[in-house]
C-alpha cells in the first residue's frame, strides 16, 4: 500500500474516532445531567414567600420574615440573614407546647418515654413531613453539601424550617398565636405513635411491679381459648387478670408467647392511656396578679391574686 493511501486511511479513521468520541461525550454529558445531577432550582421570589404565608393563613408584620424562615445558614455561605436564630427559639417553643400536650394526653407515661415519643413524632423527620405538607420546598433557600445529590440533608433543612416558622410566629405575633398554630398544624395533624416507641423488654415482670405499686392483686394468666394444641399450628388466647378484672389479652402459637403479648397489652393500656379532648390551643384566662409593696421596714413584696 502506498504512503498516500495509508495516510488517507489513517485520516479517515482519526475523523471517525473523533466523531464517535464527540458523540460519546455528548451522551455521557446527557447521562450525567439526567441521572447524577439535577437542574438548579429556580430562586424563590417574593411572590413565593407571600403565597406560602397566605397558604398558612399567616400575616407577618415584618414583610421579610417568611423569607428569613426559608433561608438556611448554608445559603450563600451564610453571608446574609438566615433562619438560625428563629430555629433556636422555635425549637424551644415547640418543645414546650408539644410537651404540655403529651403530658396532659398521656398522664401515665414515664418522663423518659414522653421524651422518646416527642422525639419520634415531632423531631426533625416528623417536622420535615409537616414542611412538605405546607409546601415549603419551593421556597427553601439552601446549598446542598453534595451538589450532585441535592436530596442529601433536605430532611434536616425542612425540619428546621418548621422550627424557624414557629419561632417567627412567636417573635412576630406572640406565644398564644404560636401555641394555636402548633395545636392546629402539628399536634393534631397526625396520630401520635406511642406503642412502637415505648420499650417493653420484660412485660410480665414490669406488670407485676406495676400491680404492686398500684396495690392491685397479683396478675394471673388464664387461657381463654385454644385450638390445635396437638397440631403443628396451635393458637392460644390468654387473658391477664388482677382479681376478677381482665387487664390484658394476647394470642400466640404457644402459651408463653400469648402470656407475653397479654402482659404487654396490659402495660400499653395503662401507660398509653389517652385522655381525649386535650387542646393546648385553647387560651386560658390567667388571674390578674398585682404586686403590692408591703409597708414595713423590710420592704417585702407581697402578691395579691384576683381571680
Amino acid at each position: 500500500m502506498s504512503l498516500a493511501k495509508s495516510l488517507g486511511l489513517l485520516g479517515r479513521r482519526t475523523a471517525t474516532s473523533a466523531v464517535l468520541a464527540g458523540g460519546l461525550r455528548n451522551q455521557t454529558s446527557g447521562f450525567s445531567t439526567s441521572v447524577f445531577g439535577q437542574q438548579a432550582a429556580a430562586e424563590p421570589s417574593t411572590s413565593t414567600f407571600s403565597a406560602l404565608e397566605s397558604r398558612l393563613n399567616l400575616k407577618f408584620k415584618d414583610s421579610g420574615l417568611m423569607e428569613q424562615v426559608c433561608t438556611h445558614r448554608s445559603y450563600e455561605q451564610g453571608r446574609g440573614v438566615s433562619n438560625e436564630r428563629l430555629v433556636w427559639i422555635g425549637k424551644r417553643v415547640l418543645n414546650l407546647h408539644v410537651g404540655e400536650h403529651l403530658q396532659k394526653t398521656y398522664p401515665n407515661l414515664p418522663p423518659e418515654t414522653l421524651q422518646d415519643v416527642q422525639h419520634a413524632n415531632f423531631g426533625l423527620m416528623g417536622l420535615a413531613e409537616v414542611a412538605k405538607h405546607f409546601g415549603m420546598q419551593p421556597a427553601m433557600r439552601w446549598t446542598p453539601v453534595v451538589k450532585e445529590a441535592p436530596q442529601v440533608g433536605l430532611t434536616k433543612v425542612l425540619g428546621k424550617s418548621v422550627q424557624a416558622l414557629i419561632g417567627a410566629i412567636y417573635q412576630d405575633q406572640g406565644d398564644a398565636a404560636a401555641k394555636r398554630f402548633i395545636a392546629k398544624h402539628i399536634v393534631h395533624s397526625k396520630p401520635v405513635d406511642v406503642e412502637n416507641v415505648m420499650v417493653i423488654k420484660n412485660p410480665k415482670l414490669m406488670l407485676r411491679a406495676l400491680c404492686k405499686r398500684k396495690e392491685l392483686q397479683y396478675p394471673v394468666a388464664r387461657i381463654l381459648k385454644e385450638t390445635g394444641r396437638f397440631t403443628s399450628s396451635p393458637v392460644f388466647i390468654v387473658g391477664i387478670f388482677t382479681g376478677t378484672r381482665m387487664v390484658g389479652m394476647g394470642y400466640g402459637s404457644s402459651i408463653k408467647m400469648a402470656e407475653y403479648r397479654a402482659a404487654k397489652d396490659a402495660l400499653l393500656k395503662h401507660y398509653a392511656k389517652e385522655i381525649k379532648g386535650i387542646d393546648i390551643g385553647e387560651e386560658e384566662e390567667d388571674g390578674d396578679f398585682t404586686f403590692v409593696p408591703q409597708e414595713n421596714d423590710d420592704a417585702k413584696v407581697g402578691i395579691t391574686g384576683h381571680a
